[in-house]
């Protein structure tokens, strides 16, 4: 209910201080966050999804041993994240890889953030230097801003993104370390106190090793002790420069001796330098402000497009952006000893923003980054809200009017996010729609193309390549190599082998590391029968990426053609390891069993191939010459009744002819005489049993 502090609350009777305050916002957010995020909790897998989760082995957890568990921690041969990818390891070990459980995690890590986020507001409101302004309003601003923070559409894409779980779950922790700071130092007890210290370390470290843009956080904690709980003054300011000054010195260079030796080459790969860099992000920290403030659909997307600003002058915003940022900021420390809450959540805003909005060589902007910095931006509009409500308090009119105006706001927002989660559903929906909002980039149309192609559209897939090469706009300029590669793969499904030849190697000139392009050669190569150069390609392919299932596969097969048996029995087992879905290892396999005169072993592994490829022509004359050879007459038959239906109307010379034509990528080579000999010798006696039936 709405008493006339503007508190609203459960009407319900709680022991527990404050209980039945608690019990509303617990009962309330959850309530409201189900409603507009449960359309998203069958979202497909999107982008970086497929790199960190889905094809990355080492958060495919078999079992919770130590020494299976510390090979999440890694990716790329690196400890990068260890807290984020063991939770997609979790994630993974009790649903593999159906995304339900994943996106639910991913909406209880931002449940709790909020919850976490209304207990540091609230007692931070309550704490002496500002108790005697907002105490009586604290719970409403609270409540209030937890709200219009949680259910922003700015953070869909760190709620409903599965792999954006890194930034949500960095801010999780984050804010839990913030509230259990406060808690530590406003207590009275020293062992209690003690305590929450101890949680508070252990939260920080936790939200670092969920993604590195948490390490503003000592730094946070030093600005709000100054501006909150110690208070502005020339005492305290020295000191607590004596303590800020050598940790964000100590922050600097440790980030720098991490990343000193890749920030400058990072940029090698960019669109942009360091210096337009810095002259553009002031644009983007204003765009972000935008969305938050006017956050309606049409202005929301994965990939943003942004001018990059080449001078102070180009585009003519850059100049007034940076000085508006100095004046906001200059501003905030002007007022902190007036207004220290207000000048705190401005300067929050920003520092949270340094190390994603600075110098490191990552992309423009992102809607996630946004997780952060914004858990405290709607903090003076509630207040301000809040304070309008009460001023009009005794104009029931005008009461109602505010009161509706925020309930709207609310629904507004919640509709917004219901409807970003719409989008984010399929890969399609997703794409198609950021294509729309910005046509000019060339990554969605890349991506777009790719949709079709995994769909069998390939002259729709075909038309969204040439868009983005046309384009010739890249967040990464590798990102070029990408694009030949897809015309390549394109290509090759129209079975024009030098074309996709030639975009392959296109690619590899433009990106020497990437494997894909290798591995496109290799394949192009062991079609044209060049199976020793299909062979270095691979090879070297595997070298820049050893965990590919795909590339273990193809060497598989390679092998097999080099007749190195044994060889090629371990890399489809190893395949099988990395990719339990992948069929062509069972065909290899099959193969090796046949070469090495195991014909019952062959049959078994062709069964199981033919069971998961049912349409597969190739699969049926595989098993027709080896029951022909075993002398298995009801199998054998059964298995040309099949291939006859898969016939349908062709002519059954110009069938085998044209099935056995294009098989540079199968395990088996049919010889077509032999295979037109059985059939013809066999069918006499299918066409009896049809008759008999």
């Amino acid at each position: 209910m709405i008493t006339k502090n503007n508190d609203i609350t459960l009407n319900m009777r709680c022991q527990f201080p404050d209980g039945t305050r608690y019990a509303f916002v617990v009962i309330a957010l959850f309530v409201f966050l189900i409603i507009i995020y449960g359309n998203s909790f069958h979202g497909e897998w999107h982008f970086d999804d497929k790199l960190n989760i889905r094809q990355n082995v080492n958060v495919h957890l078999k079992d919770l041993s130590w020494s299976e568990i510390k090979e999440t921690f890694y990716f790329r041969g690196r400890i990068l994240r260890p807290v984020s990818y063991f939770s997609f390891a979790l994630n993974h070990y009790f649903g593999g890889l159906n995304v339900f459980g994943y996106h639910v995690v991913n909406l209880v890590i931002h449940y709790m953030s909020a919850i976490f986020l209304f207990l540091f507001i609230y007692n931070t409101l309550r704490l002496p230097l500002l108790r005697e302004h907002y105490d009586t309003n604290a719970y409403s601003i609270a409540l209030l801003s937890t709200f219009l923070w949680a259910i922003s559409p700015v953070q869909v894409l760190a709620v409903s993104y599965i792999v954006q779980r890194m930034a949500s779950m960095a801010g999780m922790f984050y804010i839990m370390a913030m509230y259990f700071y406060l808690k530590g130092r406003t207590s009275d007890d020293l062992r209690r106190g003690m305590a929450f210290f101890v949680v508070c370390t252990l939260s920080a470290l936790l939200s670092f090793g969920s993604k590195q843009n948490a390490a503003m956080l000592p730094v946070s904690l030093f600005v709000y002790d100054l501006f909150l709980i110690q208070g502005i003054t020339g005492e305290n300011v020295k000191k607590t420069l004596k303590v800020v000054i050598p940790l964000s010195v100590f922050l600097v260079l440790g980030m720098f001796y991490m990343e000193l030796s890749s920030i400058m080459n990072g940029y090698n790969d960019r669109p942009f330098t360091l210096a337009e860099r810095l002259l553009t992000e002031p644009r983007v920290m204003i765009f972000y402000v935008s969305l938050l403030l006017y956050p309606i659909h049409t202005r929301f997307a994965l990939l943003h497009d942004i001018d990059i600003s080449r001078t102070l002058f180009d585009p003519w915003t850059t100049l007034p952006a940076i000085l508006l940022i100095v004046f906001i900021n200059g501003y905030a420390i002007a007022a902190a000893r007036k207004r220290p809450l207000i000048s705190f959540c401005i300067i929050f805003f920003f520092l949270n923003h340094v190390i994603e909005g600075s110098i490191f060589p990552l992309e423009l902007i992102y809607e996630h980054r946004n997780y952060i910095p914004s858990m405290l931006f709607f903090v003076p509009l509630a207040t301000f809200m809040l304070s309008v409500l009460d001023y009009v308090s005794y104009r029931k009119i005008m009461r109602l009017v505010l009161a509706l105006g925020i309930a709207f706001l609310l629904y507004d927002q919640g509709y917004t996010v219901h409807a970003r989660n719409e989008i984010l559903k399929t890969d399609l929906s997703l794409w198609t729609d950021n294509v729309t909002k910005y046509p000019n980039l060339s990554r969605p149309h890349n991506n777009l193309g790719c949709v079709y192609f995994n769909k069998g559209l390939q002259y729709e897939a075909f038309r969204e390549f040439k868009s983005a090469t046309q384009l010739n706009r890249y967040m990464k300029l590798h990102n070029a190599a990408v694009f030949h590669y897809n015309f390549g793969q394109f290509y090759q499904t129209v079975r024009k082998d030098e074309l996709a030849l030639a975009q392959f190697q296109k690619a590899y000139f433009l990106r020497p590391s990437y494997a894909p392009a290798l591995f496109g050669i290799a394949m192009v190569e062991l079609k044209k029968g060049n199976t020793t150069a299909a062979y270095t390609h691979i090879t070297q392919a595997l070298e820049i990426n050893p965990h590919s299932a795909r590339q273990h596969g193809l060497l598989s097969l390679i092998l097999l053609r080099l007749g190195r048996l044994e060889a090629a029995l371990v890399e489809s087992q190893k395949t099988l390891e990395l990719n339990s879905e992948d069929t062509l290892p069972v065909a290899v396999i099959a193969e090796v069993f046949r070469e090495k005169g195991e014909t019952e072993k062959a049959i078994k592994q062709w069964e199981a191939y033919k069971k998961k490829n049912p349409q597969s022509v190739n699969a049926h004359f595989a098993l027709i010459e080896l029951y022909s050879s075993a002398g298995n007459k009801e199998l054998l038959a059964e298995t040309i009744g099949r291939l006859m239906d898969l016939k349908g109307d062709k002519n059954i010379m110009n069938f085998i002819l044209d099935s056995t034509q294009h098989v540079g990528l199968s395990a088996y080579i049919p010889d077509t005489e032999r295979m037109l000999a059985i059939i013809r010798g066999n069918i006499q006696d299918i066409n009896l049993k049809k008759a008999d039936k």
